[in-house]
């Protein structure tokens, strides 16, 4: 061995000791002391110089996918910081897997860690962020049971709120976040399909219906699994790392945008100004689905002849206006009969049909299939007899 190696190995050996003693002390202390990623500034016009640490919360009951998906926006984003400095830097991010009362989840058997990551684990971080991922549920009581089972983490989220960290939430997950009081007076995003649950439970929390994603004071909320990748993506931009977050989410998030610029074959784009009389009939439909409408009431909100409302409607959307009509009071049964216990007939009154007998017509011409059958095969409730039974929660042991 000469000289060099043999420096280089003692090195390595007082490194080692000091990471055993600093750990046996309960620092966090670890292998990597230089934390600036300043072989990113040139590359990176976000001008980043501290690591950030995801703390991502693994509470009973979780989705586990959504947990990976963080990890691999988070493992994408340390990728390209290295791509971009042309050789192996400290990584900007690292990840820890938390348990509700901020002790480390052994990564072991639930998601693979390089040698380069778990040393990134242990490194000081010098920003922060907790991640609460989104929880299965099978009833609206269930995922009560299963919050409350959960309650330890809400001293975690007010003591990181406290100190001014960042804070991510997706899905069910927002319920802990709720139960944390941290969202009061935030708009939250939450799927149509939990939000009469939400409301009942956290009244004083706005809920966001426009936007699947809600930026506030620390605070990115998603209101699906299927938006925790852009999420992530915006905690990284409030964070500084802008320009990697915007070179990743063309990897992980749709660009309808930039999909339509490589089509080779051009394609007619019809623009409808909010004061164009096709808008206006739509709108007007919309606010109506559910009161018995004539043709030449949306015709008379749209400020246009009836015979001028039909051309509009067969040239821009390829169909008269009854059957747009028709279409909006279906896909609004479709969501009655997959969520509620209504009877075909209430939802047939509500759907602005007079005759049930009509509106199964309607239904099976548009759907190919009866309203009993539609609630048969797409249901998302469990039969009203067991709903409130414990044993659905066997499922989350």
């Amino acid at each position: 061995m000469n000289a060099a190696q043999a420096a280089k190995r003692s090195k390595f050996l007082i490194m080692g000791i000091s990471h055993f003693v600093n750990e046996a002390h309960g620092t966090n202390a670890g292998l990597i002391e230089d934390r600036q990623i300043s072989a990113i500034r040139g590359a990176n016009s976000d001008n980043k110089s501290a690591m950030v640490r995801f703390r991502i919360l693994v509470p009973k009951g979780c989705l586990l996918g959504s947990v990976y998906s963080v990890i691999d926006v988070l493992r994408e984003v340390n990728s390209l910081a290295a791509a971009r400095a042309g050789r192996r830097v400290a990584m900007p991010l690292s990840w820890q897997l938390i348990d509700c009362s901020g002790q480390s989840v052994s990564a072991r058997y639930v998601c693979y860690a390089s040698h380069q990551e778990r040393a990134a684990a242990r490194a000081r971080p010098d920003e922060q962020v907790v991640v609460v991922p989104p929880l299965m549920m099978i009833t609206i009581p269930g995922l009560r049971r299963l919050v409350q089972q959960n309650a330890g983490a809400g001293k975690l989220l007010r003591e990181a709120c406290a100190q001014q960290q960042w804070i991510a939430g997706c899905g069910l997950g927002l319920w802990i976040l709720g139960k944390s009081g941290l969202l009061a007076h935030q708009p939250t995003p939450l799927s149509w399909l939990y939000q009469s649950g939400f409301i009942a439970d956290f009244p004083q929390v706005p809920v966001e219906s426009e936007h699947p994603i809600a930026v506030g004071r620390q605070m990115v909320l998603a209101s699906s699994p299927s938006h925790i990748h852009e999420m992530t993506l915006k905690v990284l931009e409030a964070l500084g790392l802008s320009d990697l977050a915007g070179a990743a989410r063309d990897k992980f998030c749709a660009n309808p945008e930039r999909q339509h610029l490589v089509q080779t074959i051009p394609e007619q784009v019809v623009g409808v100004s909010r004061d164009a009389p096709l808008h206006r009939a739509i709108a007007w439909m919309e606010a109506h689905a559910g009161e018995s409408v004539a043709m030449g009431d949306v015709a008379k909100a749209a400020a246009v002849s009836e015979r001028t409302l039909v051309r509009l409607f067969q040239r821009h959307l390829g169909k008269p206006p009854l059957r747009f009509l028709n279409e909006i009071r279906v896909k609004r049964a479709q969501m009655w009969l997959q969520v509620t216990w209504r009877s075909v007939h209430e939802i047939a009154q509500a759907s602005g049909y007079g005759e049930p007998a009509a509106f199964r017509r309607m239904f099976h011409q548009v759907t190919g299939m009866t309203p009993a059958e539609y609630r048969r095969r797409f249901t998302m409730r469990t039969p009203r007899a067991v709903w409130q039974l414990e044993r659905f929660d066997d499922v989350l042991t």
